[in-house]
């Protein structure tokens, strides 16, 4: 087996999943609205629609029949998802409940005593840093060696180890809560100054070793290795700096500090993305654009009196829309 994907099976991939997203492009409206009943969270909607879209087309090459319908199939997928969703946070606390219990030194465990094991579980899925969590599940779960960790989160030994370190600890330190932990606004304020500075070399710096820069469905990069690359998400949006006039400005959005991103188009200002950011002791652990999210900017634009400017599903009609925009339209 090669140790890698060979440039023809990429490119065909890549090829492949344009065509489908394409395709599939008239039903993602209906799509973000139904994942948006499902789950009550803007966020947590887009998260599902983006899974949806991942799983529905690794799912037809193996149909026996053709898909007639792509709106109805994406739904039924969508369905499904958050079914098993649902049912694994449950088995998930479970494993992390044997796991703990199989090494605790006590007698028969109490119902008292489940409880807050499975409430750990219910931490560790919700409170720590990607990378920290999936660390603590491939090693103290998996039993999965420091070195094979590393080669599945895409990182080093020593990130690893640094990972479980911060995870182990957070554990013991944190209570439990009802809302999720909200971004470091100084840290967000200092991405947005760096950013309109277009720092690069500012930017880079504060992320973490084992963080990850995500666009869905465009880019998916982890590890400081992947988003420092020449044509990386941080290289492409601000060193070449191919869209004019722009500027980021934090502000607050059903409680959380996220960015914006404001073009001037026809002399106003017209919002055209938002970024959120997770934290994790002053660095950035996880930047997750929505630029080809419309359906997220655009509710994000009207609940914050906005005006909202072009929006796209797909990257070659964006790069069209704008190369295209008549030259008054930007002054």
């Amino acid at each position: 087996m090669s140790d890698e994907f060979s440039p023809e099976v990429r490119a065909g991939a890549k090829a492949a999943c344009a065509q489908y997203l394409e395709l599939i492009e008239p039903a993602r409206p209906d799509l973000a609205r139904y994942c948006r009943r499902l789950t009550g969270s803007l966020w947590d909607a887009e998260d599902l629609a983006q899974d949806t879209l991942v799983r529905g087309f690794g799912l037809l090459g193996s149909m026996p029949d053709k898909v007639s319908n792509p709106r109805a199939y994406l739904l039924r997928v969508a369905t499904h998802i958050w079914i098993d969703a649902r049912r694994r946070q449950e088995v998930e606390a479970a494993i992390l409940s044997d796991a703990a219990l199989s090494s605790a030194e006590t007698s028969a465990p109490t119902q008292e005593g489940l409880a807050q094991v499975r409430d750990a579980g219910a931490m560790l899925l919700r409170y720590l840093a990607p990378q920290e969590r999936a660390a603590i599940l491939l090693k103290d779960v998996l039993d999965m060696s420091v070195e094979e960790t590393a080669t599945i989160l895409g990182t080093t030994s020593g990130a690893v180890k640094a990972a479980l370190h911060r995870g182990r600890g957070r554990l013991k330190d944190i209570e439990r809560q009802q809302t999720r932990p909200m971004p470091d606004a100084r840290v967000v304020d200092a991405f947005v100054q760096r950013y309109n500075a277009r720092d690069l070399q500012g930017l880079l710096s504060l992320m973490l070793d084992s963080g990850s820069v995500e666009m869905p469905p465009i880019v998916t990069e982890f590890g400081r290795e992947a988003f420092e690359r020449e044509r990386g998400w941080f290289q492409h949006s601000v060193a070449t700096g191919e869209l004019p006039r722009m500027r980021l400005m934090r502000v607050e959005f059903l409680g959380e500090s996220i960015v914006i991103q404001l073009h001037t188009l026809w002399g106003q200002e017209v919002l055209t993305s938002v970024t959120r950011l997770e934290t994790l002791d002053g660095k950035i652990s996880r930047l997750r654009s929505y630029t080809f999210c419309p359906d997220v900017v655009r509710e994000v634009a009207e609940t914050l009196g906005y005006p909202v400017g072009p929006l796209f599903y797909s990257l070659r009609k964006f790069f069209a829309s704008w190369q295209t925009m008549p030259a008054e339209a930007l002054r």
